[in-house]
């Protein structure tokens, strides 16, 4: 048998298809059979010491973006997604992906970063994934050259977005707003909301929601004042344990 060495971060590259990186082990004895068209490239964390045959090719460039680190924290019902590059060559940027429900069978494309082209320095990049429910979640990024190519980098483990352990009325987003505007709103226990807004004098004008049954979670509803004069006015929020009132300005 023939002895192999451990190689790391090999990226398989199909000349008809995208470029897509993996961490592959290989156990002593074996070895990589390359097809017809495909070529295999060690980056510069490891290097091909095994075996291959088949018609491909070997080479030994770097990886076209280096990732350092890839990491995630959490605020509330906010995820704030951190990676750092060590370097760059011809990248265009960073497509974001989340599963929900603890699954990873399906992905959602919830934003883009653009990239830095090509350097040679570190670079940091950030994105926020706002107005989360409870539940777990998982991400990943799939960079993205100029030329097409692409690469995945993932995070291993799971971020779980907790029930909040408040109520809380937020001030609504924009403000001043015309026509549209957001409110938020968490709830620590299951509760009947009611969610109504009333002009400068009192009367009711808008009633967005009456009498509701909600589970503990984090809430955001959209607001349409298109029926609405220019002025201020008052969203107020009722539960059974809370109850809270803030100001908002319509301008037309």
């Amino acid at each position: 048998m023939k002895n192999i060495k451990l190689i790391l971060f090999i990226t398989i590259i199909l000349f008809t298809s995208p470029v897509f990186s993996q961490s592959i082990v290989i156990g002593s004895g074996a070895e990589i059979n390359l097809g017809s068209g495909v070529d295999i490239c060690a980056s510069s964390y490891g290097n091909i010491t095994g075996n291959l045959t088949g018609t491909g090719k070997q080479c030994t460039q770097a990886m076209p973006v280096e990732m350092m680190s890839f990491s995630v924290t959490v605020n509330k019902d906010n995820t704030i997604l951190n990676w750092q590059t060590s370097s760059e060559e011809n990248n265009r940027g960073f497509e974001i992906y989340r599963s929900e429900n603890n699954s990873k069978t399906i992905w959602y494309n919830i934003g883009f970063v653009k990239g830095s082209g090509t350097k040679i320095t570190p670079t940091n990049y950030s994105y926020t994934d706002s107005k989360l429910k409870t539940g777990k979640y998982y991400y990943r990024l799939k960079q993205i050259d100029n030329n097409g190519n692409m690469q995945y980098y993932a995070l291993n483990n799971f971020i779980e977005i907790l029930a909040p352990n408040k109520f809380e009325l937020l001030q609504n987003y924009p403000n001043p707003f015309n026509p549209v505007t957001k409110i938020s709103f968490s709830l620590a226990n299951d509760s009947r909301v009611s969610l109504k807004i009333y002009d400068i004098s009192g009367r009711e004008v808008n009633n967005i929601m009456s009498n509701k049954y909600l589970k503990a979670d984090f809430y955001t509803v959209e607001v349409n004042a298109t029926t609405l004069a220019s002025g201020v006015y008052f969203y107020r929020i009722v539960t059974e344990k809370f109850t809270d009132i803030k100001k908002m300005v319509v301008i037309k």
